[in-house]
């Protein structure tokens, strides 16, 4: 991962247990979005929730179909 890169989406979009672990190499930021949050931002804004729905998508889309496979 590098800067910018996201982890622990799938357990903030349904709740379930976290499927993966990130350790840093060196020193870094984090920001951390707890679920509640989270989903009331969704509720307030939509065109969020749209642009991660096709992110989400397309990430499902690359597992099918991995690009060059």
């Amino acid at each position: 991962l590098g800067p910018g890169d996201h982890f622990g989406e799938l357990a903030l979009l349904d709740g379930g247990t976290r499927t993966a672990n990130v350790d840093a190499l060196g020193p870094m930021r984090l920001l951390v979005i707890h679920r509640p949050a989270f989903m009331g931002l969704l509720d307030e804004q939509p065109v969020l929730a749209r642009k991660i729905m096709a992110t989400m998508a397309g990430m499902i889309r690359d597992l099918e179909h991995p690009p060059g496979g």
